[in-house]
């Protein structure tokens, strides 16, 4: 990253963490001049295994695709009425499925961002052992620079 930060990544997941990143995400993008994309991961729905096997009887094609979330759409709406709230206007607004690190590095490469937004929460010792942290996990897979929040 050799021009600064030109455009800023952030996943929303509806959480006030979440909502706390679009905000300051939006604050940064207008003091920047940056470009803002918001990014919902959502978990892949599991197809019906009996509607697969009969679409793959009756030649119907591929196993059909996963449906997402409705709350991926409403998480996005908020982040957009954060970003407004804040004098950003003009985000743009992605859902895709899968693992949210994984996915949202990946997103990132694509559209070209330079930094890569997230909330997080406040989880320490055993629970954060257990659960880890999304944050983290972008932070050891990926060169983005981090901007991580708390609520």
């Amino acid at each position: 990253m050799s021009g600064g930060i030109t455009h800023i990544l952030c996943g929303v997941d509806g959480s006030a963490p979440a909502c706390v990143a679009a905000e300051r995400a939006a604050d940064l993008a207008r003091a920047l001049g940056a470009r803002l994309t918001f990014v919902a991961v959502a978990r892949a729905a599991t197809p019906d295994p009996a509607l697969v096997g009969y679409m793959q009887v009756e030649g119907l094609g591929e196993e059909p695709v996963p449906l997402l979330p409705e709350a991926a759409e409403r998480c996005l709406s908020i982040a957009l009425t954060k970003a407004s709230a804040k004098g950003y206007t003009g985000a743009a607004r992605l859902v895709r499925t899968g693992k949210v690190a994984e996915t949202l590095i990946a997103v990132a490469d694509e559209i070209g961002a330079d930094a890569i937004a997230i909330g997080r929460h406040r989880h320490s010792g055993l629970r954060r052992a257990v659960l880890g942290s999304v944050a983290q996990e972008i932070a050891n897979r990926t060169s983005h620079p981090i901007l991580s929040y708390c609520c």
